[in-house]
């Protein structure tokens, strides 16, 4: 996959998004960037960026993805295949239900996914240096060219989603002692549980990323 760097970029989702819709850009492609000024979070909020954050999207086709992996899951697929890269550089970095990245009980970035025609763009995001007392920061010295080269060969190994999902359902009792945001409501992850394909259910209601 060919990865390039951005001096900086508003929203490293949006330009790439753009860029392989108009044809500009074609997948499999990687454009990451520590100054992100304008990035995107989750339910389409903004997602707070300082200098020297890791902000990078990356784009494949749908036919290189595993083809087991339920679409609507694709965030928390490549969050916690993400997850496990900083895992093995030394990291304590866990992945709460559906695709944000905590370290202890603070979060430190995220994961977000849109599919549109044949292709897939993953954004993500880590805070290297936390904005404010609310959230954490990553907890070793990220080399970004070093831990990118290492996921993205991960990410493109169309490792079922059967053998990760095996593993994130052994991280997920961690997310139940935190809520989640579905539409306009909120809902308690210790009153849900987890199915096979990602989503969680909570009484007759199945939920899903949503991101």
């Amino acid at each position: 996959m060919e990865i390039c760097y951005l001096e900086s970029a508003a929203s490293t989702q949006t330009l790439l998004e753009e860029a392989v819709k108009n044809g500009k850009l074609e997948p499999p492609i990687c454009v990451w960037t520590l100054n992100q000024t304008n990035g995107v979070g989750s339910r389409g909020n903004d997602w707070r960026g300082l200098e020297g954050n890791l902000a990078f999207s990356f784009a494949m086709k749908l036919d290189a993805l595993p083809n087991d992996l339920p679409p609507q899951s694709a965030s928390l697929y490549f969050g916690f295949l993400f997850k496990e890269t900083l895992n093995s550089l030394g990291s304590q970095v866990w992945l709460k239900w559906p695709n944000d990245f905590y370290i202890s009980n603070k979060k430190i970035g995220g994961a977000i996914t849109k599919i549109f025609g044949r292709a897939i763009v993953c954004g993500v995001g880590i805070n290297v240096i936390s904005p404010d007392a609310a959230f954490g920061a990553i907890d070793i010295a990220l080399e970004p060219p070093k831990t990118l080269k290492k996921f993205l060969q991960k990410a493109q190994g169309a490792e079922k989603w059967g053998e990760v999902f095996s593993r994130y359902r052994l991280e997920y009792p961690l997310s139940q002692a935190y809520q989640v945001h579905s539409d306009a409501r909120v809902f308690a992850l210790k009153d849900a549980v987890l199915e096979a394909d990602g989503s969680v259910r909570v009484g007759e209601e199945r939920v899903f990323s949503q991101r």
